[in-house]
């Protein structure tokens, strides 16, 4: 019995010997090169070398944007995660170095003592250099950690990486298997799913310097290269930073790089491609041309594969250079328009008034949509952005961050008055030819009404017996007072157009000022407000057609909108979305069409085309401060009231104070005026004859009007009238043109 028993078990660990052996058999022999190669690639070491971000030129060929050399702090990550066996090797060289003599005659517990009180002194050099690193760039500490982290969670999104590349290639070689749902999500650490620490990854990143500080300063590199035995792990090495040549001209529409955040990470449609994916702590466009051209401009990396101990890679492949990308922008236009309202200066009855003036001018390219010029002032510098975000970001008595061209939206006053006008005409609604009577206040069923006066009438209320039948300009009065189209754009008449808007429904009026493009973006591919038309709704009163038909109350519009009203209008009725690009590039542009024919009969176009001719080149034109002998000019003007200004009281938790009433509590600020100037605050004007008026300056138009090359619009934050006060700008914008060749500088013809 007791035989047979041994001989079953012998004969059982006889199989499983023999099965063992078997397997053995087949790994070593059949199998041996598929195990080899995946030892092998255990062993694998992947270098990703980041490619140069493209260049942004302008519409000849400046470059406006570009990657320039500098010196980067960098820190091996094993002093970023405090790496035990790193800190005790650098302690260990730090004492060999240092007390070699000394280390190597002492006893082995006295070595062992010095080794532990150099490691101590190397974690808390590890401490301290965050602190010296902080002050060098002028940055809390909280922000510097902020960037360790960063790069912590770039290191272990690579070992995520690294360690499915592996599983995906082993998995293809042995069975056809879709890639996990799970992937994308484990990837940004978002979901469960295998526990990385389980598995033996390591990745070139862990045993690299990651950039701390980028382009830092000549004097603080001389300052950390002295120190640097200090500061363990710290690198000083050659990198690359993104200069802006022109410094603050465009910087709104140039726009600027920041780190990604979690939102970039989430949304990145390459988050799958270790090449073309965003890892934490890379760049991106943020705003302006940079974030809009982002996709071309960042390129693609290359990567270096190497087998542990051998120098030869086993893989190499260059990074690709982004692309470089023409804008429509020309920088000098630019640059030119900026400085008119640096240098803002009118003269009235003798007396010169010169400062400085906030605000934004367009200048659009009519035939193609191209924007030529996007201005905002101020501005700021965007090689100091980083620097002197805290301050530009506080500061919301000038604003510098905003862009004023496109996202600020204001009411715009009388430069609406075409739309309404095209669009009561184009129902019906009058003719182009037919008057209407302006006695100075707007007539209802024939009662006057309490609103609606006309500007004409407030202007010269109590100088004039009467203001009826607009007698002035003395060299140029209307000979009837019934107003036609052209001659209610030219005079700007407010009652002429309360009254086409009485005769509109709300929901028409609304209708076609979106049709020119109010009340939404314009699609031009950087940030914009959408601004507001008026909305129609059971038993509105008469009064907001009235008000909004003249560009107050319930419409606001920017002016890159205005601009485009301006170019729609000159080429007789057809919008087309406007452009930041000289190429036809895909960047994401805006969903739906690029250009709109809205069929508005030309007799309408042509009478109203003939009115802001007249706006210009006539005495009783309302900008006829910006005549020309050497071009002729179509426009309307705009002049916009608006309320006192005031930001909102900060606690000292820095949130807007409540007070008792449950309203956010203000402050307001006085106007300066000629009488009592406001040094601080110059921007914010008081205009009008006692100098109490507030009102934003308008002004849009096109030329030549004989054949339009370019449309335009000038707003003039607090700047008074449309006519008189935005004119300065307007002339230096038309001289601008005109000197970088984009008007002819001659009358059509001549």
């Amino acid at each position: 019995m007791f035989q047979r028993r041994l001989k079953v078990l012998l004969g059982i660990i006889s199989a499983l010997v023999a099965l063992v052996l078997a397997r053995a058999a087949q790994v070593q022999i059949v199998d041996g090169a598929y195990w080899r190669e995946q030892a092998a690639r255990t062993l694998h070491h992947t270098q990703l070398i980041e490619p140069a971000r493209g260049a942004i030129l302008d519409v000849k060929g400046r470059v406006i944007a570009q990657d320039a050399a500098c010196f980067d702090a960098a820190v091996d990550y094993r002093a970023i995660v405090r790496d035990e066996a790193w800190i005790r090797q650098t302690a260990l060289s730090r004492v060999l170095s240092q007390r070699r003599g000394e280390y190597l005659a002492a006893s082995r517990g006295r070595r062992n003592q010095i080794l532990r009180e150099e490691t101590q002194r190397v974690d808390e050099d590890i401490s301290a250099m965050w602190r010296v690193l902080a002050e060098v760039a002028r940055r809390p500490l909280e922000e510097i950690a902020a960037i360790q982290a960063d790069i912590r969670r770039r290191v272990e999104m690579r070992k995520r990486y690294v360690w499915y590349r592996r599983y995906e290639l082993a998995l293809a070689e042995r069975e056809s298997r879709p890639r996990e749902a799970w992937f994308a999500q484990w990837l940004l650490g978002e979901a469960q799913a295998p526990d990385i620490d389980s598995f033996h990854t390591e990745v070139e990143e862990q045993r690299q310097a990651h950039v701390i500080l980028s382009d830092i300063r000549t004097e603080d590199y001389n300052l950390l290269r002295k120190r640097i035995d200090e500061l363990p792990g710290l690198v000083l090495r050659p990198g690359r930073t993104r200069r802006y040549p022109y410094a603050a001209v465009a910087a709104h529409t140039v726009g600027f790089l920041t780190s990604v955040n979690a939102d970039d990470l989430r949304l990145d449609p390459f988050r799958e491609d270790e090449l073309r994916c965003y890892y934490p702590h890379d760049r991106i466009g943020r705003s302006g041309l940079e974030a809009l051209c982002e996709p071309l401009l960042r390129g693609e990396r290359g990567l270096v594969r190497r087998i542990s101990g051998r120098e030869q890679p086993i893989e190499s492949r260059d990074p690709v250079p982004g692309r470089d990308v023409r804008s429509s922008i020309d920088i000098e236009l630019t640059r030119q328009i900026e400085q008119a309202f640096v240098n803002w200066r009118i003269e009235d009855a003798g007396v010169i008034e010169q400062h400085e003036m906030y605000g934004a001018a367009v200048v659009i390219d009519v035939p193609t949509g191209q924007v030529r010029a996007l201005v905002s002032w101020p501005g700021y510098d965007l090689n100091r952005r980083e620097e002197l975000y805290a301050a530009l970001a506080a500061d919301r008595i000038n604003r510098p961050l905003l862009n004023r061209a496109t996202q600020m939206a204001l009411e715009p006053g009388s430069t609406v008055k075409p739309i309404v006008g095209i669009g009561a005409a184009a129902l019906g609604l009058i003719g182009v030819h037919e008057g209407i009577e302006c006695t100075g206040y707007l007539v209802i069923d024939g009662r006057p009404q309490r609103h609606g006066r006309c500007w004409v009438a407030s202007r010269w209320a109590g100088v004039l017996d009467s203001v009826a039948h607009h007698p002035v300009p003395w060299d140029d009065p209307h000979p009837t007072g019934f107003l036609d189209l052209a001659d209610a754009v030219q005079r700007s008449c407010n009652v002429y157009f309360e009254t086409l808007a009485h005769r509109m429904s709300l929901a028409d009026l609304s209708e076609w000022f979106s049709r020119f493009g109010l009340g939404r973006r314009t699609g031009v591919g950087i940030a914009e407000a959408s601004g507001t038309v008026p909305l129609a709704f059971a038993g509105a009163h008469p009064s907001i057609r009235w008000f909004s038909a003249i560009g107050q109350s319930s419409v606001s519009a920017t002016p890159i909108q205005m601009a485009n009203v301006a170019a729609t209008i000159a080429r007789d009725g057809v919008w087309v979305r406007p452009s930041l690009l000289a190429e036809d590039l895909e960047v994401g542009a805006a969903d739906g069409p690029q250009r709109i024919d809205l069929h508005i009969r030309p007799e309408i176009m042509e009478a109203l085309k003939q009115g802001m001719v007249k706006v210009v080149n006539t005495r009783a034109g309302s900008g006829w401060p910006v005549r020309r002998s050497d071009i002729t000019i179509a426009g309307k003007t705009g002049t916009a009231q608006a309320g006192r200004f005031s930001v909102p009281v900060l606690g000292e938790d820095g949130r807007p104070l409540v007070g008792d009433d449950g309203r956010v509590v203000y402050q307001s600020f006085a106007p300066s005026t000629r009488a009592n100037p406001n040094p601080a605050m110059p921007w914010y004007r008081g205009s009008g004859r006692q100098g109490t008026d507030l009102a934003h300056a308008w002004f849009i138009g096109y030329a030549p009007a004989e054949r339009p090359r370019i449309a335009f619009c000038v707003m003039v934050e607090y700047g008074g009238s449309g006519g008189h006060d935005a004119a300065p700008i307007v002339n230096a914008l038309i001289d601008a043109c005109i000197q970088h060749g984009y008007l002819s500088g001659q009358k059509w013809g001549h």
